[in-house]
């Protein structure tokens, strides 16, 4: 178990399936942060805009639809916790930008602010996409992998770790 104990980014790769969210949670659980929030987003499921919004908040009125009161991101939902970015191999580019650049200063602006906000959460990340070949193929930027990969676990499918199919159903 040294992954869990520290507090450094984590890539969870494996077909889909695999259990890649039950091990984002366990890291978790058995971390220094489990007392704290663990705050889960799908990336592939939710548009850019609305996608940036709900991982760096917005302030007042920053774009059509928004609310009359600033709203906080996922990542200050998770100050102190994890924030578990599911299928990161789906997030755009330009989001890829604003996500690097979050890591790199500890800290957000959010979307239509003017003041940056520190953040300390841990990254936890999983996909099913071969990162290394979006990289040769520039769909998804090398040094946000670099950034995130700080440990990477790769998950077997469970047909080649028939012994983990009754856990995983019992957790689920």
């Amino acid at each position: 178990n040294v992954i869990a104990p520290t507090d450094s980014n984590v890539i969870i790769l494996g077909e889909s399936g695999t259990g890649k969210d039950v091990m984002a949670r366990y890291i978790h659980d058995h971390s220094g942060r489990s007392d704290k929030a663990f705050i889960s987003v799908n990336c592939a499921a939710l548009p850019e805009q609305l996608l940036e919004s709900e991982l760096f908040g917005y302030e007042a009125g920053a774009f059509t639809g928004a609310l009359s009161k600033a709203k906080i991101g996922l990542f200050e939902a998770a100050s102190g916790g994890t924030l578990f970015l599911d299928e990161i191999g789906e997030m755009p580019l330009a989001l890829q930008s604003k996500l690097l650049r979050a890591l790199e200063n500890h800290e957000i602006r959010r979307v239509g602010g003017v003041k940056n906000i520190p953040i300390d959460a841990r990254i936890i990340c999983a996909t099913n996409a071969n990162l290394q070949e979006m990289i040769k193929e520039k769909t998804f930027r090398g040094d946000l992998y670099y950034r995130l990969s700080v440990f990477t676990l790769n998950l077997p499918p469970l047909r080649e770790r028939e012994e983990d199919i009754i856990p995983l159903a019992e957790v689920f």
